[in-house]
């Protein structure tokens, strides 16, 4: 090749790698934008079923413990009326069953607090303690006269 041959071809080839070709360029940049955005978009989804889910658990443990109050209210009545006998070892019950009532209110109160990602680890927590209430509260129930 002669001199101005080869100058020519250098600044042919430097020119030809420095213009973008439009299709080629402008897809992979969209299709990556597309990407993101559907995938902040499935994020955002993702975030708001966890929060809605976790309040309506909220809402249904909430409602579960003061049915249980209620219920226990009418315990201490009955208790209360029944025989000097049985209200000793009936009220040591009682006290179990308050006590494992403040268990199932702290970890009510912990569930508001926890963080969405965190809240399915307090929900089994809940979810155990709650079970353990109800059925002490049967089991007390089944010893009243």
């Amino acid at each position: 090749m002669s001199q101005s041959w080869m100058s020519v071809f250098v600044v042919y080839v430097t020119v030809a790698g420095m213009v973008p070709i439009p299709s080629v360029a402008a897809e992979p940049s969209a299709s990556a934008e597309k990407v993101v955005k559907e995938a902040q978009e499935t994020i955002e989804a993702t975030r708001q079923y966890t929060a809605q889910q976790k309040e309506a658990f909220q809402r249904k443990a909430q409602e579960e413990l003061v049915a249980i109050q209620e219920q226990i209210l009418g315990l201490r009545e009955k208790i209360a009326k029944a025989s000097e006998s049985t209200r000793g070892d009936l009220q040591k019950s009682l006290n179990e069953l308050e006590k494992k009532k403040d268990g199932v209110r702290e970890k009510l109160d912990a569930l508001r607090g926890a963080t969405d990602e965190k809240w399915h680890q307090v929900r089994d927590g809940m979810n155990t303690a709650l079970n353990e209430l109800k059925h002490s509260y049967r089991k007390l129930l089944s010893h009243l006269p």
